[in-house]
């Protein structure tokens, strides 16, 4: 099956999308923190969208001087295992550059393996661990992508 994966900057009409979205695969975060995030780091929200559905989602911002940071990246369940997390995760990547920035910081679940394997074939490594981080107390592992 071919389909064309458009990448663009999110807008307000996907707000619900994304919602469900990060319901389907993580239920972590409040809803209207991604509204907070379009309102505060519009060119780092970005959405993948198929035949006018949006099928995912990054969001990442400035953390510090030369530090980016993936607050969160997501792949509808139906649409995972098909380059939409890599699309997504190139496009930040490039922004982050042009933003002059250094690194790049996220988390990740511990028991997330897929995940793991997932950013260490983009590059990232893991450089340190952040005990009891989720609100189930699991621990995350901290990940870098030096830009430089």
């Amino acid at each position: 099956m071919t389909y064309l994966i458009i990448i663009r900057k999110f807008q307000p009409s996907d707000f619900p999308w994304v919602i469900d979205i990060e319901r389907k695969v993580f239920n972590e975060h409040d809803p209207y923190l991604y509204m907070q995030f379009y309102e505060n780091y519009p060119e780092t929200f970005i959405v993948a969208q198929i035949n006018g559905f949006i099928v995912g989602y990054v969001a990442g911002f400035q953390a510090a001087q030369g530090v980016g940071r993936i607050f969160s990246l997501a792949i509808h369940p139906l649409y995972q295992r098909r380059r939409i997390g890599s699309s997504l995760l190139n496009e930040i990547i490039h922004l982050f550059k042009e933003m002059h920035l250094n690194e790049i910081i996220l988390e990740v679940r511990w028991g997330n393996i897929r995940a793991k394997k997932f950013y260490e074939r983009h590059g990232f490594f893991q450089y340190d661990i952040a005990e009891k981080y989720y609100s189930d107390a699991e621990n995350a592992r901290l990940m870098k992508l030096p830009l430089s």
